[in-house]
């Protein structure tokens, strides 16, 4: 969520950054609602709501829910639009816990993640 709100390359990331901010501030407050004290969520929470105007906005609207699947759409600087889907997975034995799997939606997004891939395989040069 900091990320998404504070860093300038991921935030013309998203293609409806407003939408992914409203769905992450939901599944934020769903996290607060389960762990009322938990003074480092509390901080977090007041330093987005302090720093960010879009987030304030979206916070005073009081959603709650887990999203735990859905799609993003987005648009890499480098490979273009793409869109993911993602599923939120919470194990049994240690539901604090969430992995969260994303995968291309259509074969356009996955020819362009595989083009990452791709590019992060390569070595890098180093001068010297």
């Amino acid at each position: 969520m900091w990320l998404c709100v504070h860093h300038p390359v991921l935030s013309r990331l998203y293609v409806n950054r407003e939408l992914v901010i409203r769905e992450g501030i939901a599944d934020l407050r769903a996290a607060w609602a389960a762990r009322p004290g938990d003074e480092g969520l509390a901080r977090l929470v007041a330093d987005l709501t302090a720093q960010s105007e879009d987030f304030a906005r979206l916070w005073a609207l009081r959603d709650v829910r887990v999203n735990g699947r859905g799609r993003k759409s987005l648009n890499h600087p480098r490979v273009g639009p793409l869109t993911v889907e993602f599923e939120a997975l919470t194990p049994l034995q240690d539901p604090d816990q969430r992995i969260v799997v994303y995968r291309a939606a259509d074969a356009a997004s996955q020819r362009a993640l595989d083009a990452l891939a791709e590019e992060a395989a390569r070595p890098v040069a180093v001068p010297g």
